[in-house]
């Protein structure tokens, strides 16, 4: 039994490419995936312009992919109100990256003027790629570059006043996504259709600075565990013998001193009548506390594919029935910002 289905907001590929955003919600969202690599792997138009034909609402994300050239002076993303472009409505977000100055100019366009601009140093290079990630709040924006933390912006516009979005200058567009929402942690939900072989599930999310562990769980219907995914930032080591490593006295104060020293690991395991099996912890940790992810697992035939921040990170061989699985379960010390099924 689970408490809900999962309920997911994304855009159309086929939308976006015709320039209009369209939001749709109906419970678990599938859709091909080999129409994703398409998407990834094409330009999208610049200037870019679309029409968002529901209302931003709080918690959701706007997500900006691209890259620069060497010669790449300057572009920019606006949240527009009434029409993309800049005839004289208002312009609730203008976001202006600047390789010309240095900076990153943040403002807004209300009643026929400018406001006072908000100025950052900007962390993208000229010839990079970029990930830039416009999260919406009831009394901000919240931006993230490269899945860090950049900058939030107050509200001098209501946010309900949105209503197109456009992207141009010097620089090549090749995804743009927008959707999610606020996510409990713990999370957990069904998945109505399954999890069957050849999908593949995405998880959007941030670390907490003060982090200890997280895990994503696939449940099966009886309640075992067919992937147990778990970063852990808190693991304490121990010598060959398994006690903790000791220094048996301080040469000024002669105290016995128990010194515990901690490494991070990614554990992965599986649970069948209510027992553990042995644990896999190869690989080095890809999370950082305070950073952004996206996770991707992709279940297929013999094993799960695992892949963190678009590179592959690690596979699990399955211990059950790959297409037994119902349920999904999200712990610990992470924010959710979305999650869909591909």
């Amino acid at each position: 039994y689970f408490p809900h289905q999962i309920d997911l907001c994304w855009n159309s590929c086929e939308n976006f490419r015709k320039g209009c955003i369209v939001k749709n919600t109906c419970g678990l969202v599938i859709f091909d995936v080999e129409e994703l690599y398409l998407m990834l792997a094409t330009f999208q138009p610049v200037p870019y312009r679309s029409l968002l034909q529901e209302k931003i609402e709080p918690g959701q994300t706007l997500i900006i992919k691209g890259s620069t050239i060497d010669e790449s002076q300057r572009f920019t993303i606006n949240l527009h109100c009434k029409s993309a472009d800049f005839s004289g409505n208002d312009v609730p977000l203008h976001i202006s990256v600047r390789f010309d100055e240095g900076k990153i100019v943040m403002n807004t366009f209300a009643n026929g003027e400018w406001g006072k601009e908000e100025r950052k140093s900007c962390p993208i290079k000229k010839g990079d790629s970029f990930d830039i990630r416009i999260r919406a709040h009831d009394d901000r924006f919240q931006v993230v570059i490269d899945q860090k933390e950049f900058k939030d912006y107050e509200h001098r516009l209501p946010l309900s006043s949105v209503t197109h979005l456009s992207i141009d200058g010097d620089l090549y567009l090749n995804h743009v996504h927008w959707g999610g929402k606020y996510y409990p942690v713990p999370y957990e939900s069904g998945i109505a259709s399954g999890f069957q072989v050849d999908k593949t599930l995405l998880i959007f999310g941030t670390v907490e600075k003060k982090a200890k562990r997280f895990n994503v769980n696939l449940l099966r219907k009886n309640g075992d565990i067919a992937l147990h995914f778990n970063p852990r930032f808190d693991e304490k080591a121990y010598n060959c013998s398994g006690s903790r490593f000791v220094v048996k006295y301080d040469v000024v104060t002669k105290l016995k001193i128990n010194v515990e020293f901690f490494f991070q690991a990614v554990v992965r395991n599986a649970l069948q009548a209510n027992e553990w099996g042995n644990e896999e912890r190869e690989g080095k940790m890809p999370f950082e506390k305070g950073v952004g992810f996206d996770l991707a697992i992709k279940n297929e035939s013999f094993a799960f594919q695992i892949f963190v921040n678009g590179e592959r990170f690690t596979s699990f061989a399955h211990r059950s029935d790959p297409n037994d699985i119902s349920g999904l379960q999200i712990q610990g010390d992470i924010e959710l910002t979305g999650i869909q099924i591909q």
